[in-house]
Parts: C-alpha cells; sequence; structure tokens
C-alpha cells in the first residue's frame, strides 16, 4: 500500500517498493544467509578441519609440494571468503539506503503536511477577500 497524504489522504508520488518474484526472494534469502559472519566462521571451521584431516591420515609430501599445496589452500581460502564478505559489505550498504530512502519519505511527508497547512492559510484569506471582510491580522515575528 503506498503512502498517504495524513492531512487529506492522497497516494503521495514516492517511491512504493515493488513486489519482488518468488526467484528474486530465494536470491534475497540466499545472499542473507551468505552474507553472515556465522557463513564465514563455518566456512572458516571447515577449511581449518579439513587441514587437519589432511595433517592427520597422510604424510607430508616433499618439500616443495607442501609449500604449494599450503598456499594453494590458502588461495582457496581467500577466494572463499571475498563473496560472502562482499555480500557482507553489500547488504549492509542497502540496510543504510533503506534507511535512508525512509528518512527522505518522512521528510517529503512533513513537507507535504506543511504545504498542504500553507493552501489552506491561502485559501481562507481569499475566501475572506471575496467575502469582502479585511483580511486576518499578521502574525509577527519575534527574531
Amino acid at each position: 500500500m503506498p503512502p498517504v497524504c495524513p492531512n487529506c489522504g492522497h497516494e503521495l508520488s514516492m517511491f512504493v517498493e515493488p513486489q519482488a518474484a518468488r526467484s528474486e526472494r530465494i536470491a534475497a534469502r540466499v545472499a542473507e544467509a551468505a552474507a553472515s559472519w556465522r557463513f564465514v566462521g563455518v566456512l572458516l571451521c571447515g577449511v581449518v578441519a579439513w587441514l587437519g584431516l589432511n595433517l592427520a591420515f597422510r604424510p607430508f609430501e616433499p618439500y616443495p609440494l607442501v609449500m604449494l599445496g599450503g598456499l594453494a589452500a590458502s588461495l582457496a581460502t581467500v577466494a572463499a571468503l571475498q563473496g560472502p564478505l562482499i555480500l557482507l559489505s553489500q547488504r549492509q550498504a542497502a540496510m543504510r539506503d533503506r534507511a535512508r530512502e525512509r528518512e527522505a519519505l518522512r521528510v517529503a511527508v512533513d513537507t507535504e503536511a506543511d504545504l498542504h497547512r500553507l493552501q489552506q492559510g491561502v485559501e481562507a484569506i481569499s475566501e475572506r477577500l471575496e467575502a469582502g471582510g479585511p483580511p486576518p491580522a499578521r502574525a509577527r515575528r519575534e527574531p
């Protein structure tokens, strides 16, 4: 339901979040699960467990192969962590953007209410002038 003006009830011309398709909702849930510190922790525990099992049940290879294997494992771990961390940062940025949009909507609603009050004041003055009555006394502004 789109937001409505608190004074007159007409529909505001602001952003209305569209309904997400089923595939978009599923993708959002997967991204939410993958973009969490819990997922990063589970991934790190899995890599450490895999390395522990390999160390416990297989003897070391000669020196160059051990070094290359360790390098490959560490690079694979970094690559596996980059995706969830990027998703996590994008998710946080999206939350900030949503908060900023909510604030913009609040300001727009307040501005619309101010415009309605001004319009009603102008209409009241116009009606008094048309009726031949004196214009309303000006409110004094204090500095």
